[in-house]
C-alpha cells in the first residue's frame, strides 16, 4: 500500500524510461511536434497509438491554469476506477492519491513547458497498489505557445 504521505512518488524531466513504450510515446510526441515547441490535439491520431489507447488520459488545462477536467481516460484506466465515462469531471473526480499525483504530473509539465516522467513504485489506482506505475506526461497546445491540454500515458509496473 502506498504510504499516507505519499513520499515515494518522483516526477522528472530526465525522461529516463524504463517502459519501451513510454520512449515510443515521446518519440511520438516529438515526431508530431516537428520544430514548433508543442504539437496540437489534431495532430494527434488515436489510430497511431492503439497500443497505448488503453493506458492514455488527457486533461484540459483551464484559462487560469489552475482548474484540469478530464478529456478521455483508457479503457484500462477507467475499468479500474469503475467510475464509467469520466469526460468533463473535474480532476477531483478521481481518489485523493491519484488526483494528487496527476495534478502533480500536470503542473510540472506546465512549469518545464516540456514533457515530464513520473514513476511510484506503488501505484495509487485502486487494488493495484502492490504494483509500480510509470508514466509521460506531455504538453498540447492549439496555438503552439498556451498549453491548453496534457495528454499522458500511464503504464502498471506488471500489465499484461
Amino acid at each position: 500500500m502506498p504510504p499516507a504521505d505519499d513520499t515515494i512518488f518522483l516526477c522528472d524531466t530526465n525522461l529516463d524510461f524504463v517502459r519501451t513504450e513510454l520512449h515510443d510515446f515521446l518519440a511520438y510526441w516529438n515526431d508530431k511536434r516537428g520544430l514548433r515547441q508543442f504539437p496540437g490535439r489534431a495532430d494527434i491520431k488515436p489510430g497511431e497509438l492503439t497500443p497505448l489507447l488503453p493506458w492514455m488520459h488527457m486533461h484540459d488545462v483551464g484559462e487560469s491554469g489552475a482548474e484540469y477536467r478530464i478529456r478521455l481516460v483508457g479503457t484500462i484506466l477507467s475499468n479500474i476506477f469503475g467510475k464509467g465515462d469520466m469526460r468533463g469531471q473535474p480532476l477531483s473526480i478521481l481518489p485523493p492519491v491519484v488526483f494528487d499525483r496527476v495534478k502533480q504530473g500536470i503542473e510540472r509539465v506546465l512549469e518545464a513547458r516540456a514533457p515530464i516522467r513520473t514513476y511510484a513504485p506503488h501505484a495509487a489506482l485502486p487494488g493495484q497498489d502492490f504494483q509500480g506505475i510509470e508514466s509521460c506526461f506531455a504538453p498540447l497546445s492549439h496555438n503552439g505557445t498556451d498549453i491548453d491540454i496534457i495528454i499522458a500515458v500511464s503504464i502498471l509496473d506488471k500489465r499484461k
